[in-house]
């Protein structure tokens, strides 16, 4: 399986999820604390500006698992620039949620669940 911070491979739905759960959470944690800890001592602004560099990183680290989970749909990477279009956004992040990826191996790599299929066979 490829790292993290590679567009490579696939990603299946638990994956994916708890990727942007843990994502999610340390964005909101960070802007929290920045705000928290600068709220006496910086200007709004500063804390402002701040904050949109975390949330600009967030929003770069979280493609990986998004590029990586429409993989596992068959989808090409560039389908992640659909998220920016108004209610296509919501359709697409459904889908990406809680549709269910390709079977067997597609063009972008191995089926991730191909191990406990194989395992469910067997048994």
């Amino acid at each position: 399986m490829s790292g993290y911070f590679s567009m490579e491979g696939r990603y299946n739905r638990a994956k994916y999820f708890l990727s942007i759960l843990v994502i999610g959470i340390i964005g909101y944690g960070l802007a929290f604390l920045v705000g928290l800890l600068l709220r006496e001592s910086a200007d709004l602004s500063t804390i402002s500006a701040i904050i949109w560099i975390i949330w600009l990183v967030i929003a770069v680290i979280s493609a990986f698992p998004v590029v990586k989970r429409l993989h596992d749909l068959n989808r090409p990477g560039t389908h992640y620039w659909l998220l920016l279009i108004p209610l296509y956004n919501i359709y697409l992040a459904i889908l990406l949620l809680f549709s269910p990826g390709s079977d067997g191996p597609n063009e972008y790599g191995s089926d991730p669940l191909a191990a406990k299929k194989k395992k469910e066979k067997s048994a």
